[in-house]
């Protein structure tokens, strides 16, 4: 019986299995602490935010979407937080942070997520699912991908001694480059759906009474 082949990046990845793991656990963790901590609400916050989104709704229904002007600033963002886990993960103390922004991202997603549904039920499942699930199939898994490998060479920088575990070391470092670029061509499609799907989506859902 012949074994599947093993391709350089199954090899590479293997060995962040576990920051990616931890990764992924930490992401879910703020999405928990992010839905719980629509319950710290007051009656005039569900109120304001909920006008606010009704607001929104009736614009995007109403006018055409500024697809163009959406675009360029959603792209930015989601680089320069894959920018931010890159420079992390090359410096030695870059790991604790890597956390606490994937925290923030998951605190962000499941508060506005929770927010949605629980105040607008049915509508905010829709909305949901336009607004934060379907540029995220793309955006998220990029972003868990490059933070965890970035938690792992963060430690393997510290950990690494001798010239041999430098030498691959280097090795690594062009890995986790290459990387990072290809994950940043998956966040262009991202925030393309960002930028074009979701507004065009909306218009239609809010034409439909949602």
């Amino acid at each position: 019986m012949t074994m599947r082949p093993i391709t350089i990046w199954d090899e590479y990845f293997r060995q962040y299995l576990t920051p990616i793991y931890m990764a992924s656990a930490m992401f879910i963790v703020g999405m928990v602490f992010g839905a719980l901590a629509i319950e710290t609400l007051t009656r005039a916050d569900i109120l304001s935010l909920s006008r606010y989104i009704h607001h929104f709704i009736t614009i995007e229904t109403s006018t055409t979407p500024p697809y163009a002007t959406i675009f360029q600033p959603a792209l930015i963002g989601n680089l320069k937080i894959l920018g931010l886990f890159y420079i992390l993960g090359i410096s030695v103390a870059g790991m604790p942070l890597v956390l606490v922004a994937l925290f923030f991202r998951g605190f962000v997603l499941g508060f506005t997520g929770a927010f949605l549904i629980s105040s607008l039920h049915w509508q905010g499942v829709v909305l949901a699912i336009i607004t934060l699930v379907l540029q995220n199939i793309f955006i998220l898994p990029a972003l868990i991908l490059v933070s965890g490998v970035a938690l792992g060479f963060s430690w393997q920088l510290i950990a690494t001694k001798g010239q041999t575990e430098r030498s691959s070391l280097v090795q690594k470092f062009g890995a986790f480059t290459t990387l990072v670029i290809l994950m940043a061509l998956v966040i262009i499609v991202g925030s393309a759906v960002e930028a074009y799907g979701s507004p065009f989506l909306i218009h239609i859902a809010g034409r439909w009474g949602i």
